[in-house]
């Protein structure tokens, strides 16, 4: 057996083109998605990725599917997967809750702690990545959705494309590592302080996010 496919099979991750030989496995997550083990050939359009469940994250997360429609997305929570999961979907969405980089390191509660190290085996190349992040704008003004603009810098470093780029405009902060030339990098919502515009937010975000994932 060629030597990269040995190490492939090892890791448990599989790339575009390499057959998976490891035997099906089904499990249930909290979503009522059944997961299968195995890479396939053939993408899936579009996978939301979330993480931690149960809060407003969560409530985000279920509402993106509904917009977009529950027959062409599936969604899950980070801590019912393995990190090949991603490689499945052609267009990615991911929402995380507002940590900083020293945070992200040491945060055990919130899943994406532990899974992005594991994100780092694989490649996002010619995936496109659309991101959200929930914040709090008041109690930390000068560390607005810094989590996402971590998680921009992952994607970019894992080749990533990144779509859904947002204006600062209506947003009250200090300051934010998710902001680059004035645009957020993704989605930031408030569901502390600013609840009411979320569904609006969310509706205008879609509306330029969803054609660049129909581009593929």
């Amino acid at each position: 057996m060629d030597k990269n496919k040995i190490e492939q099979k090892k890791s448990g991750t599989m790339q575009e083109g390499v057959k998976n030989d490891t035997t099906l496995r089904l499990t249930a997550d909290l979503e009522g998605n059944y997961l299968l083990d195995e890479r396939t050939s053939e993408m899936k359009w579009l996978g939301i990725f979330y993480s931690p469940a149960g809060g407003s994250v969560h409530r985000v997360a279920k509402m993106l599917k509904k917009k977009i429609g529950a027959d062409k997305v599936d969604m899950f929570c980070v801590n019912d997967i393995q990190v090949g999961k991603l490689l499945d979907y052609k267009n990615l969405i991911l929402v995380c809750s507002s940590l900083g980089r020293s945070t992200w390191e040491r945060e055990q509660r919130d899943r994406w702690a532990k899974f992005f190290p594991s994100m780092r085996k694989i490649s996002l190349k010619d995936r496109f990545v659309a991101l959200v992040g929930l914040g709090d704008h008041v109690t930390y003004p000068k560390n607005f959705v810094d989590g996402m603009g971590y998680m921009a810098e992952l994607v970019t470093e894992l080749g990533g494309t990144l779509v859904g780029k947002t204006s600062t405009d209506g947003y009250v902060y200090e300051d934010s590592t998710a902001v680059i030339d004035d645009l957020f990098v993704g989605l930031p919502l408030d569901e502390d302080f600013e609840p009411e515009k979320t569904d609006t937010r969310i509706s205008k975000w879609l509306d330029m996010v969803l054609p660049e994932f129909e581009r593929i």
